[in-house]
């Protein structure tokens, strides 16, 4: 009976383990940033030296980093003279690097860059101009635009 119960903790420790090491891959974090992130939130440099409750407060700073949300898909109403991977490659830099993520925001800020009401009415020139506001938004914002894994889609 003692077995079983030593056993589901220990398994439960290590998907939280494999959980962040997927984490730290699809941030794209090198080993240097991945351990001082991991200092950051536990005050601990290492997965073996932390307990349940810490690997799980990592994968919580993890999600609101953007590990394990893709981006939106494009909806056929939305579609206009852009391209979907334009569409797409918006949504996704947004939801990397926007505080408020959501559609609202979005179309607002969308708005006021290329004077349009909804992503549908961009064309491939004002989709352009989106994407350079939100290229620099990301930098601004400590991201790598072109290396960034939640870019992929």
């Amino acid at each position: 009976m003692d077995q079983g119960s030593d056993k589901k903790p220990q398994s439960r420790r290590n998907k939280l383990v494999r959980l962040v090491h997927v984490g730290k891959a699809k941030m794209a974090l090198g080993d240097d940033a991945y351990r001082a992130f991991l200092e950051g939130v536990a005050k601990k440099k290492s997965c073996a030296d932390m307990t349940e409750r810490q690997l799980e407060a990592v994968l919580r700073a993890m999600r609101r980093s953007g590990f394990g949300k893709p981006p939106e898909r494009v909806r056929p109403e939305e579609q206009g003279t852009a391209s979907p991977e334009q569409l797409e490659y918006i949504k996704g830099m947004w939801q990397k690097c926007a505080r408020n993520k959501s559609d609202a925001a979005l179309l607002a800020f969308a708005d006021r860059i290329a004077g349009v009401k909804s992503l549908r009415f961009l064309t491939v020139h004002t989709a352009q101009k989106v994407i350079l506001a939100l290229r620099d938004m990301m930098a601004k914002a400590g991201f790598d635009p072109d290396t960034s894994e939640a870019l992929d889609g």
